[in-house]
């Protein structure tokens, strides 16, 4: 591994860069060792004959190995229903509200069925992707959230006779 300059009568031997001895004897010098690479943080070094080769950790990129963003790049395996949120070297999914799971598979939660809807008691519930709807009983008007007694009497509403006495 020496290198050999023709000087008059004779010659001189010397290691290359990324080698050290005395020109006879070259023994590599291993830098990811000795710390004298110029790797970043975010890779791994590897001795290689006579230098060394820097290789960026997963979920780094780049001349400088800087952080990749996967979910602005959209390489991240997060549901549809899943928010993503960069973090260095890796992103984290979770589900959104409505949603339950492990944020690389969610499932929509059926709020009706599991009770935790917000619905009237004179109100039905219907289970919605992500939500619900709440529709209030015949005979009451509101929101489904807010449902009061309609006084069809009052009204004019009913569909009692007219010689008949209305009663709400």
């Amino acid at each position: 591994d020496a290198v050999c300059t023709n000087t008059p009568g004779g010659f001189e031997c010397a290691c290359p860069e990324g080698f050290v001895g005395d020109g006879q004897q070259c023994e590599d010098i291993d830098e990811c060792a000795a710390g004298t690479d110029d790797c970043s943080e975010a890779a791994t070094c590897t001795n290689t004959h006579g230098g060394f080769v820097c290789e960026c950790l997963p979920g780094f990129g780049g001349p400088e190995c800087a952080d990749i963003d996967e979910c602005a790049e959209g390489t991240d395996t997060c549901d549809a229903n899943a928010t993503c949120a960069n973090i260095p070297g890796g992103y984290e999914c979770a589900c959104e509200d409505g949603f339950e799971g492990d944020g690389r598979n969610c499932a929509d939660i059926d709020e009706c069925a599991a009770g935790t809807d917000a619905c009237h008691d004179e109100a039905t519930c219907r289970n919605t992707e992500g939500a619900y709807e709440c529709f209030c009983l015949p005979g009451y008007a509101g929101d489904g959230i807010e449902c009061a007694d309609v006084d069809e009497c009052a009204a004019g509403t009913d569909a009692c006779a007219d010689d008949a006495t209305c009663a709400n």
